[in-house]
């Protein structure tokens, strides 16, 4: 019984002692960019915009589409179906 696995992923890679609990500082402070009212209305359309299309492509019915195996087999029930009732409609 195997009691244990050997990761030999990391052993190629140099091993460098993890830091927990130690906080780096950033080399510097994020430098906010100020928009005009009608650069930032336009950038926020766009945005939007982006994520709507990607919310919205991710749909099942966009990603597949039927088989047509599934739709060959539904015309021909669909048309021996009709041949049937159309040949009982002629016998009565």
């Amino acid at each position: 019984m195997v009691s244990g696995v050997e990761n030999n992923v990391n052993t190629t890679q140099v091993q460098k002692p993890l830091n927990v609990g130690v906080l780096t500082p950033p080399n510097a402070l994020h430098k906010p960019v100020l928009y005009s009212d009608k650069e930032a209305d336009y950038k926020f359309k766009q945005i939007a915009k982006d994520i709507y299309d990607k919310e919205h492509s991710q749909k099942f019915e966009d990603k597949r589409k039927t088989p047509l195996s599934v739709k060959l087999t539904l015309l021909a029930a669909a048309l021996s179906g009709g041949w049937i009732v159309f040949k009982k409609a002629l016998k009565w």
